[in-house]
């Protein structure tokens, strides 16, 4: 027994909470195969290349033809058989749809690959139930995608790798093992923690009987390294021809299913699950060693790090408080004196006799663009520059900057007029409504600047604080050490 394998699983939680951004794909796989410890059910994944006649070896062990085969490879995503009254196929889509339907027809539309060899884009989940009875104590099958197809499918199965209690290794009995299946062999099984494997030899029908000799003969010194984690009694190699042994399960012939080399293996899964169902824990924690030494490692390189930091300095932070003071008394200033310009009377007192003027000789065009505008966007330019600067310090976007619509404004002022009185009234009418909007506007414009030039500082950690991250880190690769050490030698 391994009296701590919770505390070991909530210690590794803890430390998965620590790593910091740049290990987002670690901790996304170790929580996953946390989560995984406490599930009831007891996984049997079978793994391979394409075109190996994965599905074709479920559906003979499960006695009908509940996943998809054909002459091509078509599965595209990690099928899940689980136990169920009747036969039934459930899709899962990524908005959030679950598809359920009698049969296996479903599949055909949503669990293949098109011609062009993609999956569609928006199923999350592919599911079977079947009432065949070996389910119905509590196992799983997963059909999972080829490994020799496209980088999609090999990063599917490296994950769903890790959610295995047994893995089938199917191999092609006619190419032994390729250079690629002995690097997953080691890369993706052995250096992972993944050791219940039992290797099956599929097509050996197509073989004389001495190159099936030679070929088991063979593939038993690759397999030896897998045997110290099955029971007494269960070999980790067999042979079994896929396809025959599923059309002897389709006709009920016994004596052919024997021949295929089918029965063997039955029995072997049988004995495996009687053993491993009521210690799954104890049988699961193993698998953790290898992920929580990447953690173990990632989270030494923090510490380390977070040691070799120089004690808090708030110089900079002073520095940077100075230099939003600055930012903010320009921006405020030059603020000020825009609204002072706009204020009406400073605004009659300065233009109002010259702008009548030019309306009673019809020019009043030519003076907005030559006397009034070219000060508005001198001074308003003052105004954005703090903001400008602002905007870079803290890394924030511009805002649009103080705008007044000008054609609005000249439609509701005459070009010319009978009266000198008439004129200096649309004059003073015309510096009312330009005094009213650019003053709104710029209203508008302060609020959002001010927003930017008060973002606040962040002062640099204390020196406590640094000390106690450091004992944090400290403490839970202590705890990660010692609960790693109970499960090895247990």
């Amino acid at each position: 027994m391994v009296p701590s394998s919770l505390p070991f699983v909530d210690t590794i939680r803890k430390a998965v909470g620590l790593l910091d951004a740049s290990h987002a794909d670690l901790k996304a796989e170790v929580l996953g195969q946390c989560d995984r410890i406490a599930q009831p059910t007891l996984r049997i994944t079978v793994f391979g290349p394409f075109n190996y006649g994965k599905s074709t070896l479920l559906n003979a062990l499960l006695g009908e033809k509940a996943l998809p085969i054909d002459l091509v490879p078509t599965t595209g995503v990690a099928i899940t058989v689980s136990y169920g009254a009747t036969l039934t196929s459930r899709i899962s889509l990524a908005d959030g749809t679950i598809l359920e339907e009698p049969g296996t027809d479903l599949l055909k539309r949503y669990a293949i690959l098109d011609e062009q060899r993609r999956l569609r884009q928006d199923v999350t989940a592919v599911e079977v139930q079947s009432p065949h009875p070996f389910l119905q104590s509590g196992v799983e099958l997963v059909d999972l995608p080829g490994t020799d197809d496209r980088a999609a499918q090999n990063e599917l199965v490296h994950t769903k790798l890790l959610e295995a209690d047994v893995v089938i290794q199917l191999l092609d009995g006619r190419k032994l093992m390729t250079l690629e299946e002995r690097e997953h062999l080691q890369d993706w099984l052995l250096d992972r923690g993944i050791t219940t494997v039992i290797f099956v030899v599929n097509f050996l029908n197509l073989m004389e009987p001495e190159e099936r000799q030679q070929v088991l003969h063979r593939l038993r010194f690759i397999a030896q390294d897998f045997r110290a984690t099955l029971p007494d009694g269960v070999s980790n190699l067999y042979g079994v021809d896929a396809l025959p042994a599923l059309r002897a399960r389709l006709k009920g012939n016994m004596a052919a299913a024997t021949a295929a080399g089918l029965p063997a293996l039955e029995s072997a899964l049988q004995t495996l699950v009687q053993e491993r169902l009521p210690q799954l824990t104890i049988h699961r924690l193993p698998r953790l060693l290898p992920s929580v030494a990447q953690v173990q490692q990632a989270l030494q390189q923090q510490l380390t790090v977070l040691a070799a930091a120089p004690p808090p300095d708030n110089r900079r932070v002073e520095l940077k408080q100075r230099v939003q003071t600055l930012l903010q008394k320009g921006f405020h200033q030059s603020v000020t004196e825009l609204q002072d310009w706009l204020r009406l009377g400073n605004l009659l007192k300065q233009y109002q006799s010259s702008l009548a003027g030019a309306i009673e000789a019809g020019t009043a065009t030519q003076w907005l663009e030559g006397s009034l505008q070219p000060v508005w966007k001198q001074k308003k330019r003052a105004v954005a520059e703090w903001v400008y600067q602002a905007c870079e310090f803290f890394e924030q976007p511009r805002p649009v900057d103080v705008w007044v619509d000008w054609h609005k404004l000249k439609s509701s002022q005459p070009e010319s007029a009978l009266s000198s009185e008439v004129c200096r009234d649309a004059a003073h009418t015309y510096l009312v409504q330009f005094s009213e909007t650019a003053l709104g506007a710029l209203s508008a414009y302060k609020i959002k600047a001010d927003n930017i030039l008060q973002t606040p500082i962040a002062a640099p950690p204390s020196l406590d604080l640094q000390n106690a991250q450091q004992a944090l880190l400290e403490n839970i690769l202590s705890e990660l050490q010692q609960h790693s050490s109970t499960v090895v030698q247990s």
